[in-house]
C-alpha cells in the first residue's frame, strides 16, 4: 500500500512539473528590451482589456529586459503601458503582435510621447 501511495505521488509530481515547464517554455517567449531615456523611474505593464498587468520596471536612464510568454496574453497581443513614478502621465504602444523569438524594442523618451516601439527578428 505504501508503495503504491508513493508511485502515486511521484507520478503526480512528475504531472505538474511537466505541465509547468511546458507552460513557461522558450518555445513561446518573447524578449522585452525597454530604454529608459526618461529622468523617471518607470513602471511597465501590459494592458489586456482595460487591465494593467504590471511587467517591472525601469530605472531612470538606463535599460532593462524582460521574458514574455506568449501563452499568458491572447492572440499574442501585446499593448504596453509605461508610467512615469511621480508623473500623473503615461505613454501606451499600439496593439503588437509579436512572434516567439522577436524581440520587442520600446524606447521611452525624456517626452514620453515621443515613444517608439519597433519588433527585431
Amino acid at each position: 500500500m505504501v508503495a503504491l501511495c508513493t508511485t502515486l505521488t511521484f507520478d503526480a509530481c512528475i504531472f505538474r512539473r511537466s505541465a509547468v515547464d511546458v507552460a513557461n517554455s522558450d518555445d513561446d517567449s518573447v524578449e522585452l528590451d525597454i530604454a529608459n531615456h526618461n529622468t523617471l523611474d518607470v513602471v511597465v505593464y501590459n494592458v489586456r482589456q482595460g487591465q494593467r498587468e504590471r511587467i517591472g520596471d525601469v530605472t531612470a536612464l538606463s535599460k532593462a529586459s524582460f521574458v514574455l510568454h506568449l501563452n499568458h496574453y491572447p492572440a499574442g497581443e501585446i499593448q504596453l503601458f509605461a508610467h512615469g513614478i511621480g508623473s500623473s502621465r503615461g505613454v501606451t504602444s499600439e496593439v503588437l503582435h509579436p512572434f516567439a523569438g522577436q524581440t520587442v524594442e520600446w524606447t521611452l523618451e525624456n517626452d514620453m510621447r515621443r515613444a517608439f516601439v519597433m519588433i527585431r527578428d
